[in-house]
């Protein structure tokens, strides 16, 4: 049996899908060393594998959403990391002696730590790869976007340099984030990623990678209503929008339907304002649970949240906080799966409104959602990872 050392970002988003994955692994024999931020530790250890920490203290999922919100601002962070984090990947590497090296396809430092030391690799993606395609985003977004990132550009430039100099110019191929492997794993499904000359037969796509069982999920007990229902969350990142959360109570207080709004547990309910009597707000609901008995989702657009969605065959509304979720919004809306809307200040309750009832009265909608989910059935999930990855075990020792 192989041992595999997995590396990734301590963000929910990344973690979910790669631990039904890791239990999978475990159970036929392998042994997984895992190394995260600390707060994964318990459903790291849950799923079988060894846990370690990484030496910067400051990488975890709090860090994460600080920087989440413009994509520059991710990039200069996890550049800046990847000073710390080659040096402790390649030791790590070269006292554990590895049969595979398993990391995160924006964990530079695995990239360039595999390369360094010619260990076997293979890339985890939980995002739609853009990179050799065009898209749409409009002239105010790519101003917006522009003015945030060229400040970010001299920090990036000169850790890269650096980087590129102790680890040689192979070892940072471009682009940076995503980093590609010798083996790429997408957990999206196959029809969600547009063609682009990037992905090539490297990559597969496995589709949402969901087991119940890892997410340590409460009881969930449905509402008593024969109204349609409709869960709304923002996510784990960028959920303390009370600006959207408003225009939601505004637009739907007197909607024919049941509204399930989770808010996260930074913002207090009292700062909401007065609830209306069709809403059920909670800090947190079990989402796996909640998907299989809802009409819509209203989603933040969360590539994690998106593929969670179209894996119970929910349409949805797309509400974007950031740049990432703007462009996983616009794929829901090409594949006729959902609607998109603009996530920010100048969003409507008249908008929101609108949205949803084309969402929940055109078949259309719900068709393509319906297709999708048996798109993500067939894609075969952590099941199918787990044979990608032990196939490709035997390919490299050969």
């Amino acid at each position: 049996m192989a041992k595999i050392l997995y590396f990734n970002i301590p963000g929910y988003g990344h973690v979910n899908a790669t631990l039904p994955v890791v239990a999978e692994l475990v159970r036929h024999g392998h042994e997984i060393i895992y190394y995260c931020g600390q707060e994964f530790q318990t459903a790291i250890e849950k799923a079988g594998a060894s846990f370690r920490s990484y030496p910067v203290a400051e990488l975890d999922s709090r860090m994460i959403a600080k920087i989440a919100e413009h994509l520059a601002n991710v990039s200069k962070y996890l550049m800046k990391s990847a000073r710390t984090l080659v040096p402790f990947t390649i030791a790590e590497i070269e006292r554990e002696k590895p049969d595979l090296v398993i990391y995160d396809a924006i964990t530079i430092w695995g990239r360039i730590a595999t390369h360094a030391t010619g260990t076997p690799s293979i890339a985890s993606y939980t995002i739609m790869v853009n990179e050799g395609r065009k898209i749409e985003i409009g002239c105010r977004k790519m101003t917006a976007f522009a003015v945030t990132a060229i400040p970010k550009l001299p920090s990036i430039l000169i850790n890269r340099r650096t980087l590129m100099q102790e680890y040689g110019e192979k070892a940072l191929q471009a682009p940076l984030f995503p980093s590609k492997a010798q083996k790429n794993i997408q957990f999206i499904l196959p029809s969600f990623q547009p063609e682009t000359p990037f992905v090539d037969d490297t990559f597969v796509q496995v589709g949402p990678s969901i087991d119940s069982a890892m997410r340590q999920e409460a009881p969930w007990q449905p509402p008593d209503t024969d109204l349609p229902q409709v869960l709304i969350s923002l996510g784990t990142v960028n959920n303390q929008n009370t600006h959207f959360y408003r225009s939601a109570f505004a637009a739907f207080a007197d909607y024919p339907a049941q509204f399930i709004l989770s808010v996260g547990k930074l913002i207090g309910l009292d700062a909401l304002g007065k609830v209306p009597n069709n809403f059920l707000v909670k800090d947190s609901v079990p989402q796996l649970q909640v998907l299989q008995q809802v009409d819509a989702f209203i989603t933040h657009g969360g590539m994690n949240s998106v593929q969670e969605g179209l894996y119970y065959g929910v349409p949805q509304v797309v509400v974007p906080q950031q740049m990432e979720q703007f462009i996983n919004g616009l794929r829901v809306a090409e594949l006729g799966a959902g609607a998109l809307l603009d996530g920010g200040d100048n969003l409507t309750p008249e908008q929101l409104r609108d949205a949803l009832d084309a969402v929940l009265t055109k078949p259309s909608y719900r068709m393509a959602a319906a297709q999708l989910r048996e798109d993500a059935r067939s894609a075969g999930g952590y099941l199918r990872a787990a044979d990608e990855i032990e196939a490709f075990l035997e390919d490299v020792s050969k």
